[in-house]
């Protein structure tokens, strides 16, 4: 059963869910722009007879606390709410697993703090060589998002019925909806709102390809087959990295651990055993 509890973070507070599992190997999530800790609850199942799970809410993201304003979700600051979470935790061996966003902020911390991880996982994270220019079509969809259902049941029918959500698992899909809304006097309500996912995806850019030159850990670098920019950038991710290596998945898209957590929780678990 998951446990959720509240630490400090630098914009307010940060939860921390511990999603399971036994021993001394602890397993760290970072999730995607717009989702939350949760969502990998059927990842973490996949990987609880091998290592404890710990995943947590970004700031602006599932029970996590807002920033005041666009700048508090500059992605070094999610990289700070990375920090605290792993302060508090005090695992004695640490694993990461950083999905997009996530996974920009998981190797922006083993940069700053080296072998922070034993193993680095890393789904197409989001670091291009520098800002993106202008306003992002990312941030321009969230804001079109619709925010309020009438039910969670209305909001469940909804994303089934196309993708990217509609690809998921029926499972994590479930998991999303159950965990990333909150009951109002509307109905139900997303918990990272339309402006706090678009001012994420602004932020995108805030870590950058040159950086990744200090990160000296054998990171895996995880690619799908559609071709996306996600996918593009994780070759060049890769490229910059001074060990990374790639690994591919052809059949899944940018949202393969939550299309596929089983595959995914696999390849993780190959790269964690050859390390002990």
């Amino acid at each position: 059963m998951t446990e959720t509890e509240y630490i400090n973070g630098a914009a307010g507070p940060l939860a921390i869910h511990h999603l399971g599992g036994t021993g001394d190997q602890t397993l760290v999530v970072c999730h995607a722009t717009g989702f939350l800790g949760r969502v990998y609850e059927a990842f973490a199942r996949e990987l609880r007879n091998d290592m404890t799970i710990v995943a947590f809410d970004f700031r602006g993201h599932g029970d996590s606390a807002h920033p005041a304003d666009e700048e508090g979700y500059n992605w070094h600051g999610m990289a700070d709410d990375v920090a605290a979470v792993i302060a508090h935790i005090g695992a004695d061996v640490l694993h990461g697993f950083g999905h997009s966003m996530g996974g920009a902020a998981l190797l922006e911390v083993e940069r700053r703090h080296p072998g922070t991880f034993r193993t680095a996982m890393v789904v197409e994270p989001i670091v291009p060589p520098g800002r993106f220019a202008g306003d992002s079509p990312m941030a321009a969809a969230a804001r079109g998002r619709l925010r309020t259902f009438p039910t969670h049941a209305d909001a469940l029918q909804r994303y089934a019925s196309k993708p990217p959500l509609g690809l998921f698992r029926a499972d994590v899909l479930n998991d999303y909806v159950r965990y990333g809304f909150a009951e109002t006097d509307d109905g139900v309500t997303l918990k990272c709102t339309p402006e706090s996912e678009a001012n994420t995806f602004l932020n995108a850019g805030s870590i950058t390809l040159g950086s990744l030159a200090e990160v000296e850990l054998d990171v895996r670098v995880a690619v799908s087959g559609d071709g996306q920019l996600p996918a593009q950038l994780a070759h060049k991710v890769v490229e910059a990295l001074p060990n990374g290596q790639l690994l591919e998945f052809p059949d899944l898209t940018h949202f393969g651990p939550l299309q596929d957590p089983v595959t995914i929780a696999n390849a993780l678990r190959e790269l964690v055993s050859a390390a002990m």
